[in-house]
């Protein structure tokens, strides 16, 4: 079977789709990535010119790339990633009525990016990070063959030696408001906050705020941090826990670097508490910081346990079998 995996213009799941796509290789399948991310220029100028005419001319040079390599490579199954552009629907149903399997893995949370809605009953699979209730909705708008799939880890990352100053506590990814929040009463000393978007907001502790951080600075900033903050994305000011389980949790883990993580319904079934330390209230973040930040060996241990159930179950080969079974029940 032949496999083509479309990967998103930029954004963090962009990540995802090429270690995905690494995985189908790795495991000697016959795949190729289609990689839009040479694009980003244009999608930047297209978003910020406010001109429809520049914008649909946009759409269509994504839509022709993605007809071209299907033409020249004809794969038997495409795999759209979170975020990939494929949201033309009369395409989707020229692609499927050629014969043409259909797959999409929405590593998002359903309740914040809702374009699924649109595109999921195009697809043949529509695989998901969250469970119950996005089921039910995928199964209200006539998508009835989806799968739960985790996220992963990408075991073939560049990680910079750890050398230089070390972070005392960091926290990586976009001011949702429930960070905005909670990070701005928390009140932690040596607190570093680094992404996007949050030199809008004065907080104390933002490193860098006025652009995206490249995934080698990432993992730069993870191995340098003793205690690393997972405070899942929310658009409820006061939120902590909720049921998936973001990327960023795998690759702390997989990175075999300390995370504190917001309580996850999903994630006793992915990790134990002696991989990974989970908070419920703000007060408890403050007291598990101060705690392990003097605990070195307690961090290290439990670092070390996630990164082995990380290799043992979590790792994209890992999950590309998943997809393939599905794609077998077909």
């Amino acid at each position: 079977m032949k496999v083509m995996i479309v990967g998103p213009v930029i954004g963090g799941s962009l990540p995802v789709a090429r270690a995905t796509a690494a995985a189908f290789t790795g495991l000697g399948l016959d795949s190729v990535f289609l990689d839009y991310s040479p694009f980003e220029a244009e999608f930047h100028l297209s978003k910020d010119s406010g001109d429809s005419a520049r914008t649909t001319a946009f759409l269509k040079a994504l839509d022709n790339a993605l007809i071209d390599r299907i033409d020249r490579y004809k794969p038997d199954l495409v795999l759209g990633i979170a975020q990939s552009p494929m949201f033309n629907l009369d395409l989707l149903v020229r692609l499927r009525k050629s014969g043409v399997i259909l797959a999409f893995w929405f590593v998002e949370d359903y309740r914040i990016l809702g374009y699924w809605r649109s595109i999921a009953p195009f697809f043949n699979i529509f695989f998901a990070i969250q469970k119950e209730e996005f089921s039910r909705a995928l199964s209200e708008v006539g998508a009835f063959n989806h799968y739960y799939l985790p996220a992963a880890f990408d075991n073939n990352l560049d990680v910079p030696a750890k050398q230089g100053v070390e972070l005392q506590v960091s926290f990586m990814g976009a001011p949702y408001p429930n960070r905005v929040a909670i990070f701005s009463r928390l009140g932690l000393k040596g607190l570093r906050i680094f992404g996007a978007g949050w030199d809008r907001h004065p907080i104390n502790g933002v490193a860098i705020g006025d652009r995206r951080i490249t995934e080698l600075e990432a993992r730069w900033i993870y191995k340098h941090t003793k205690v690393n903050l997972n405070l899942h994305s929310s658009m409820e000011p006061a939120r902590i826990g909720g049921g998936f389980v973001n990327p960023r949790t795998f690759e702390l883990a997989g990175l075999e670097c300390f995370q504190l993580c917001d309580r996850r319904e999903l994630l006793p079934d992915l990790y134990s508490e002696d991989d990974i330390v989970q908070f419920d209230t703000e007060e408890e973040l403050v007291e598990l910081v101060h705690y392990y930040l003097e605990n070195e060996s307690a961090r290290a241990e439990k670092a070390r346990n996630a990164r082995r159930r990380t290799l043992r179950s979590h790792l994209y080969e890992h999950r590309v079998r998943e997809i393939m079974e599905a794609v077998y029940k077909l």
